[in-house]
């Protein structure tokens, strides 16, 4: 695999997708992250033959010895994907644990365990009667454990608070006119306890000329029905100088079967509205989540969504499956996802698609298991 990335890398699209990256990391307001790239295969002189150039015009080729090469280019490859991962992961965590001791640590106080984290997703997804359509996102946690209250710094390129609750629950990226554009910033008190609820709060700017405050809140409550079920409650409020008012009410259903934990049925009911378009949407979707094994889960998923302007009206159903696969170590993943949608914009006809999504994480908390999908437990 690591071979076929490698000589992918060569390529000149190679070119585009490093660059994607170094401009995502730089955006996150870190340029330590990208001078990793400088030893990207991608940017080498191209003067110089490869291997494989090399064994072209080579009379005595030797089978074994070119064997022997593409593992050592393999080991190399390698190598440099862990130095750069692990480079951009000390540099996240370093920023991360130095603004939490220059703001928060007391000189007695002992250092504390920093949660930092950087995520890179990008999201191409292709569908029959939409055609192509690209994505790539940036979110940035600084942790500050050392705060009395546990605040974060947060940073999202990509912030989904005014995209449709569909592509919200599905994951899909939403390019409507409602959109936010511009990346945002700002602190989270996160894990506020309120009885048997647990809050989060958001305030922070829109980063980008004319700045745009906003804040956001949630709530949210975990009640253990019976042996097998669980149900979780969570009511969302955000607001935006420029687009006004919004929230979102859910309500999800877990079943598991102590027998067979790792396969578990998730019901969910949902409602956005929206102030910018007056509207409110309706979301009810069942979803299957199946771990296979350590590095796969596979996730089945039927639903539909309506709208209730100008007339209530369902505005789609679909099914899809997706296959989630941990591709290297703890840190990159790939998501394959075919589905059918039956949109009212289409009359209802069939609309093939398949979306493909790549995650990369960059922290230096490692071992986590990202695949591991959980019923949320009572606080």
């Amino acid at each position: 695999m690591f071979l076929f990335f490698h000589r992918f890398l060569r390529c000149p699209c190679a070119v585009y997708v490093l660059s994607i990256t170094s401009v995502s990391v730089v955006i996150s307001g870190y340029s330590h992250a990208s001078e990793p790239q400088s030893t990207s295969p991608a940017q080498q002189p191209t003067t110089a033959p490869s291997s494989y150039d090399a064994y072209l015009y080579d009379t005595n080729f030797n089978g074994d010895r070119l064997a022997d090469d593409e593992d050592e280019e393999d080991t190399d490859f390698q190598e440099w994907i862990d130095e750069t991962q692990d480079s951009i992961s000390d540099t996240i965590h370093y920023y991360g644990t130095s603004f939490d001791h220059f703001i928060a640590k007391k000189d007695d106080e002992k250092p504390m365990k920093n949660r930092s984290y950087l995520k890179i997703k990008f999201k191409p997804r292709y569908s029959h009667r939409e055609y192509f359509s690209g994505d790539a996102s940036v979110k940035l946690k600084l942790d500050l454990p050392h705060t009395k209250k546990n605040w974060k710094l947060i940073l999202e390129t990509d912030p989904d608070d005014f995209d449709r609750l569909e592509d919200k629950q599905r994951g899909i990226s939403d390019n409507s006119d409602s959109s936010l554009s511009g990346a945002v910033g700002g602190v989270r008190l996160q894990g506020r306890q309120w009885g048997s609820w647990k809050t989060n709060f958001d305030v922070g700017l829109k980063i980008k000329l004319p700045l745009d405050p906003f804040t956001r809140a949630d709530l949210r409550r975990v009640d253990r029905l019976s042996e097998t079920w669980t149900s979780r409650i969570k009511q969302e409020i955000f607001y935006y100088h420029s687009k006004g008012p919004g929230a979102i009410t859910s309500f999800n259903f877990y079943f598991a079967n102590p027998q067979d934990p790792l396969t578990i049925l998730k019901l969910s009911s949902s409602a956005q509205y929206l102030d910018t378009d007056n509207n409110w949407e309706f979301v009810q979707q069942a979803e299957i989540f199946d771990r296979l094994d350590a590095k796969n889960l596979m996730q089945y998923s039927i639903g539909v969504s309506a709208d209730s302007r100008p007339n209530y009206s369902i505005t789609n159903a679909w099914v899809s499956v997706s296959w989630k696969h941990r591709l290297y170590k703890d840190w990159l993943y790939m998501t394959v996802t075919p589905e059918l949608d039956f949109q009212d914009e289409f009359d209802y006809r069939i609309n093939p698609g398949i979306m493909f999504e790549f995650e990369m994480f960059f922290t230096t908390e490692g071992g986590i298991d990202r695949l591991a999908r959980k019923i949320p437990l009572p606080d």
